[in-house]
């Protein structure tokens, strides 16, 4: 998956940098999270967001995502920095604190997600 900056790709990546020089500033002033901004923009401009109203509003195709394949790194390095954000905060000594919450309420959420598909597939057939 190579980054490919053709002229929809170009103005893709434009559309995120502007995005997130607006985000940080603002969500900083407000002491909230940069993460959940890029969350949030990438949901408005993105084709499910502004970009399903460039059919109506044509001045919307140049402020949202048309081709979210071009910008697919972008989203991988997202979750890395999001990874990397989150291991920051979570101290091992907070992790060890948390072990019954942690594994009981996972180990709890992972075996109900199995009976309810498990169980949805024997409905269906599968």
């Amino acid at each position: 998956m190579a980054l490919r900056l053709d002229n929809q790709g170009f103005s893709d990546t434009l559309v995120i940098l502007g995005a997130a020089g607006l985000v940080i500033p603002a969500f900083a002033r407000f002491r909230v999270s940069p993460v959940i901004g890029f969350i949030l923009v990438g949901l408005l401009v993105g084709p499910a967001g502004l970009g399903s109203l460039t059919g109506s509003v044509p001045w919307l195709y140049y402020l949202t995502i048309s081709n979210p394949e071009s910008i697919e790194p972008f989203a991988e390095f997202g979750i890395i920095l999001l990874l990397f954000s989150i291991g920051l905060e979570l101290s091992f000594k907070r992790l060890w604190s948390m072990k019954r919450l942690v594994f009981g309420t996972g180990a709890a959420e992972l075996i109900g997600s199995a009976l309810i598909i498990g169980t949805a597939l024997h409905f269906i057939g599968q």
